[in-house]
This record gives C-alpha cells, sequence and structure tokens, in this order.
C-alpha cells in the first residue's frame, strides 16, 4: 500500500541487491533505504512536505483500518509484516480486542499517560489513538463484522432455539436479551447473543414478543425457531405461550401418552430386554403420496428446568419452619463474618470462610450450610464468643445441616449440569427427575430429622414437573401440566450417555417398563416421520421387546445400598454383554433406530452423532439438541452486563454499552 502511493513522490531504483535508491520529485533530494522497506521516504514526505503526506495517507485511514480489521480476523490471509501503518493497526486492533473487550478496561485507558509510556517502551513507533477513533471506528467495525459471521452462519442452520429474558442496568434501564443455540455441521453445540437492546416500558408481553419478532426478521430465521426458552414470569409466558406469528406452519411435536402392548413373558427379567424391529414395516421413503400434516398446537415454548428446580428446592427449605430457623442462624453467622475483625482473624487462622447467600440462588444456601459443617465444633464456639448475640449451634443442629447436605447434594449437582452453555442439556432433564425422585425415595426412610423435607421435594418436584412425572408412571398428560413437551424424552433416549439406561432407576414392573419405552418409542418414530415428510401406519406395539433372540442382554451387577447415596448419572451398575451389532445396510429409519438402540457404545453425545451414519435420527438429534434445558445462557449475558456496566462506569452511552456487551459474548468470533 504505501509502495504503490509513495510512487507518485519518488522515482526508485536498484542500488545494490538489498538495497534502492529513491528521488524525491518536489525537492530532488535522494534517500536510500532496503529494498521493500520505505520508512525513510515516508519520513522525508512527512518532515519536509507534510500537506502532501496529509494528502497521500490521512484521507484514506478509515479505509484502510476496515480493511486492516478484515485481513486481521482472516487467518488464513498474510499480514504485511514489514509495513509500518499495518503494524500500528494491528496494535491498535489488539488492544481493542483483549483489552477493553476480553478484559472489560475502561475505553479511557488508551488516553492515560501511563499507558502511552507503558506502549512507548514496548513498541517506540506505536502512535496513540483516541477514544473517539477506538468507539467510532474500531470497535463499531469488529461489531459489524461479527453481526455478519452470525447471520450468515445461521442462514445455513435448520433448527434455532432461544433463551430470552430481561435485564436492568444500575440506571434502571431495561433491556432484552436473546441467545440463539444450534447443532453445527461437526455436530457440536453453538451459542452466540444474537441481540442485546433497550427495552423501553410497558413491559408488556406484546412488546416482548414483536420485538423478539423484529430480531428474528433480521437475522431471517423466524421459521426456523424450534424452541424458546424463558423463566417462569408471567410476561414471558404470555408472549410466546401461542409460539410465533410465521408464515409457515410451526412443526410441534405431537402428544403421546403411553401405548399398551402385548406383556409378553411377564417373568422376564425388566433387564434382558432387546429392541427387534425385524417386523416392523416403517416408512417409504419415497415421497410419493399426498402428506398430511396435523397441528397439534402446542406452544414452542417452555420453561426454565433451572429456575423450576430452584422453586422446588424453596418450597422444601422454606415450608419446614425447623430447617428455616437453623438457615437463620447461619445467615447471621455469614453477616457478622463480613462486619467483625475477631471473626474474619480467627477464619483467616484456619484457612475458612463462610458463603454468602443470595435470594436469587437456593445454591447459596446450601453452600453456606456446607461452609458452615465445613468448621469444627471448637472453632464456632470460638467465634460465637466473639459475638454479642452468640449464635451457637447444638448436636440437633449438627445433625439436620448433614441431612439437608445429604439430600440436596444431588439438586445442587444437577443445577450446575444443566446450566452449560456449549453442552446438550435437554438430554439431561428427564433422567435428572428420575434420579431425584429415585435418590428422596431412598432417603425418605433412612433420615429420621429430615423426613419432612424429602416428602416435600418430592410433592413439589410431581407438582411443578407433572408433565414428566406424569409420563413416567403412564398417565394422561394435560396441556396445562408443566413440563408435558415430549422433547425431554426424545432427548434423553437419544443421547448415548442415557438411551433407556435411566429407566431401571425406577424400577417399574416388567409390563409398564416396556409400556414406558414402546411410548417413547412411538415419539421418535412419529416425530422422524414427521421430518421425513412420509406416511406410516405402523405402531410401536409391532416392536417386540422380549424377542428370545436378544442381540444384547442387560443384568444388574450391583444393588447400591439404599445408605449410600448413588452417583449422578453413573450407570455403571448395569453391564452390556453384547456384541458389536452388524453392520447393517438397510438405513431406513425404523432399522436406524434399531441400530442405535442395540448399539453398546456409551460416549459423548457429539462424538457418537458425527460417527453415525444413521442420517434420519441425526436430523431428528440436530433439532432436539439444540434445545437447552435451562435460560442460564441469557443469564450468563447479564453477568456480563453487570461487569461492564459497573459502578464506576455508569455514564456509559447506550450503544457503546450494548457494543461491548455483543462483542464480549461473542468473543470466540473476533
Amino acid at each position: 500500500m504505501a509502495a504503490v502511493k509513495l510512487k507518485e513522490y519518488f522515482e526508485f531504483s536498484i542500488v545494490s541487491d538489498n538495497r534502492m535508491n529513491g528521488i524525491c520529485k518536489l525537492c530532488n533530494h535522494s534517500y536510500k533505504d532496503l529494498y521493500g522497506i520505505y520508512s525513510n521516504f515516508t519520513k522525508h514526505l512527512k518532515r519536509k512536505h507534510a500537506s502532501d503526506y496529509q494528502k497521500c495517507f490521512s484521507s484514506s485511514v478509515e479505509e484502510d483500518l476496515l480493511d486492516t480489521i478484515n485481513l486481521y480476523c482472516d487467518k488464513t490471509t498474510p499480514l504485511g509484516l514489514n509495513d509500518t501503518a499495518s503494524k500500528e493497526n494491528r496494535i491498535n486492533l489488539s488492544i481493542t480486542k483483549n483489552l477493553i473487550i476480553k478484559c472489560n478496561s475502561p475505553l479511557s485507558i488508551i488516553e492515560k499517560a501511563a499507558f502511552r509510556e507503558f506502549m512507548k517502551e514496548c513498541v517506540p513507533k506505536w502512535e496513540p489513538m483516541s477514544v473517539k477513533k477506538l468507539k467510532h471506528i474500531i470497535t463499531n467495525s469488529f461489531k459489524e463484522r461479527v453481526h455478519k459471521l452470525i447471520h450468515d452462519t445461521l442462514q445455513h442452520i435448520e433448527s434455532v432455539s432461544l433463551t430470552i429474558d430481561g435485564w436492568s442496568d444500575r440506571c434502571g434501564r431495561a433491556f432484552l436479551g436473546i441467545t440463539c443455540h444450534f447443532i453445527d455441521e461437526k455436530l457440536l453445540p453453538q451459542a452466540y447473543l444474537i441481540e442485546f437492546t433497550r427495552m423501553k416500558s410497558p413491559h408488556t408481553s406484546d412488546n416482548i414478543r414483536r420485538q423478539t419478532e423484529y430480531v428474528l426478521d433480521s437475522f431471517n430465521i423466524k421459521e426456523k425457531i424450534f424452541r424458546i426458552i424463558t423463566d417462569n414470569a408471567a410476561s414471558m409466558v404470555k408472549a410466546y405461550k401461542f409460539g410465533l406469528s410465521t408464515q409457515s406452519e410451526q412443526e410441534c411435536f405431537s402428544s403421546h401418552n403411553g401405548i399398551d402392548i402385548s406383556d409378553g413373558d411377564t417373568k422376564s427379567d425388566a433387564c434382558d430386554d432387546d429392541f427387534n424391529f425385524t417386523d416392523f414395516q416403517f416408512f417409504n421413503i419415497q415421497h410419493d403420496g399426498i402428506i398430511n400434516n396435523v397441528e397439534d398446537g402446542s406452544p414452542i415454548r417452555i420453561s426454565c428446568f433451572a429456575h423450576t428446580l430452584q422453586l422446588s428446592v424453596r418450597d422444601g427449605l422454606e415450608k419446614l419452619s425447623q430447617i428455616s430457623k437453623l438457615l437463620e442462624k447461619c445467615r447471621i453467622l455469614a453477616r457478622c463474618s463480613q462486619k467483625s475483625t475477631k471473626i474474619a482473624d480467627i477464619l483467616d487462622q484456619i484457612q475458612k470462610h463462610f458463603e454468602q447467600t443470595t435470594v436469587t440462588r437456593w445454591n447459596s444456601e446450601f453452600m453456606l450450610i456446607r461452609s458452615v459443617l465445613s468448621i469444627n465444633k471448637e472453632d464456632l464456639e470460638a467465634i460465637a464468643d466473639t459475638m454479642e448475640n452468640p449464635v451457637r449451634f447444638s448436636n440437633s443442629d449438627f445433625k439436620i445441616m448433614e441431612e439437608i447436605i445429604n439430600i440436596l447434594e444431588p439438586f445442587h449437582q444437577i443445577s450446575l449440569k444443566c446450566q452449560a452453555e456449549k453442552v446438550a442439556t435437554a438430554s439431561l432433564v428427564v433422567p435428572s427427575i428420575v434420579h431425584l425422585l429415585s435418590h428422596l425415595q431412598s432417603f425418605k426412610e433412612i433420615l429420621p430429622v429430615c423426613q419432612k423435607l424429602t416428602q416435600q421435594l418430592q410433592y413439589s418436584i410431581e407438582r411443578r414437573f407433572a408433565g414428566i412425572v406424569k409420563r413416567l408412571k403412564l398417565t394422561n398428560t394435560t396441556d396445562t401440566d408443566p413440563f408435558n413437551d415430549p422433547l425431554y424424552f426424545m432427548a434423553s433416549v437419544l443421547d448415548p450417555a442415557f438411551k433407556f439406561f435411566w429407566i431401571y432407576d425406577l424400577e417399574l414392573p416388567t409390563s409398564d417398563e416396556n409400556r414406558l419405552k414402546q411410548s417413547i418409542i412411538q415419539l421418535i418414530i412419529d416425530e422422524v416421520s414427521k421430518n421425513s415428510r412420509v406416511l406410516s401406519n405402523e405402531k410401536a406395539e409391532s416392536i417386540d421387546l422380549t424377542d428370545s433372540s436378544t442381540i444384547n442382554s442387560w443384568s444388574p451387577m450391583i444393588r447400591m445400598s439404599p445408605f449410600k447415596r448413588r452417583k449422578l448419572f453413573v450407570y455403571d451398575n448395569y453391564q452390556c454383554n453384547k456384541k458389536n451389532p452388524n453392520n447393517l445396510k438397510t438405513l431406513e429409519p425404523s432399522r436406524e433406530l434399531e441400530i442405535y438402540l442395540n448399539d453398546p457404545v456409551q460416549s459423548s453425545f457429539s462424538e457418537y452423532w458425527r460417527q453415525s451414519q444413521l442420517t434420519a435420527l441425526k436430523t431428528l438429534v440436530i433439532r432436539l439438541f439444540s434445545v437447552q434445558a435451562s435460560s442460564a445462557p441469557i443469564e450468563r449475558v447479564f453477568s456480563h452486563a453487570g461487569i461492564i456496566f459497573s459502578s464506576r462506569r455508569t455514564r456509559l452511552s447506550e450503544q457503546l454499552f450494548k457494543d461491548l456487551v455483543f462483542l464480549k459474548v461473542n468473543q470466540s468470533l473476533l
């Protein structure tokens, strides 16, 4: 770039192998430099002919910077490392990307004298830039590029799910955040923030819905939305109660409540069942017949699993007075530890601390109790002696706290696992509920003090997750039942880590276990049928689950003691004694489901389906696993926003604040 522009002012000639000479056309002065290096000529033009220098270079600073950003972000394009202007721009781009965006440093840092002295020591030729240039040129260019990358990526995606929530900053301004989730071509879950926008009052469901549709239209993905995950706020529930207004029909799941089948040999072990589809004539893959798509009207909004689980735990902790009083003791102790230097010295000496509680997170109370239990009784007595109103724990209190930890530990583990962002979490919901019900049932009879807590938790789970629990009990569900969406069951079965392993924790009779399996298989068959757009008159009753020529057999190896808490999502107590299924050439959907269910491989979701050749099931998997179990991804966006809009940065303009949040969350695309 510099060579082309300087040829207008210099006549260049090669003096030797590695040097060249340039004669200025304006003053006839001669200068020499290394071949390919133009710094001496540029300095002469800048010192002696300032007006011509400005005319030559300054008019295209912005254009050069944008070109540099494109080159910088494109890893396959080499940069002109010997070009001084390119080096300076790369440094400024790196400062913006790493220091301002990723490290949340204030923009004003680049005008601080200490920072400029530091940069001069590191890069003597670095030219300082202004906050105005950083704000209006570089940050803007990064935002436009990331936005375009997200837009172009989403155009090639078939199914997208969203997490949506509202948030307000320190100044009381309300914002609406939307993240999108999908499975990419490598079968890896991906997540992007597509919008973080100001939401002006009134914050009604209609406004929320209109704003959402506007954003989706801008990305041209409204008809690709599969599910929307929100919390249980009334405005969110009403906003997406009837889905989104698209021109094409929204494809939703049908509701199935279990199908009666022949019990077969009721004396056979439930763990010895195999899935035999030999006599099952499935679909004609040719698209010849008339397709009748019947819309069942089910909404595409689903509730956040983590929020609902938190409400279930709250029910248990707050409705039992004995536990509430004990929690209040722990809270008082934690508050005093922040105000008393004597308590702080004791905690520092024993290298312990008390967790502080947060109203919006029950996990904080669980961790508070665990932190209290981690301190021995003598140290707790020493801490109580330093207080004006001592808080002392009796032996009964310690016994209750130990039982609370044993009961709530699986809830804590599940709440952490289901809030991952770039991990398949939809398949965790049903195994989690099954594990919790089994866990509470096993602890109900062996905990003398907290037996009421287990009963209350079990009742709350059965009420707040009625759709899942009723399906597990093979009873009819209604549209008003929470978590009645069958996608959770299909996702759990189509996750190679779970399949049907979680069913054995229910300890159902053989006939009921087979009915539950059949109902889930029928759900998958019907959904693949809709994806394939073909007709099927077959039902899951024709699948023989108790065929004598089984490929695999499941036998219980170890029955866990009811006094020992079982590890979460570990199914080693059932050993698979089967060989790998034959490589069948028939790839009709029915055969694909048979191959999958009888495949002994237990691996991660992405690893298994990336290598799988089961195309019909893979299409369904890509849709199902775009769904997030919780709205934690958008909550995580708000955490970043709170850090950016700190108490020292309350004068950030609205547009700059939104840009910084957008770039921070999508920093992997920078």
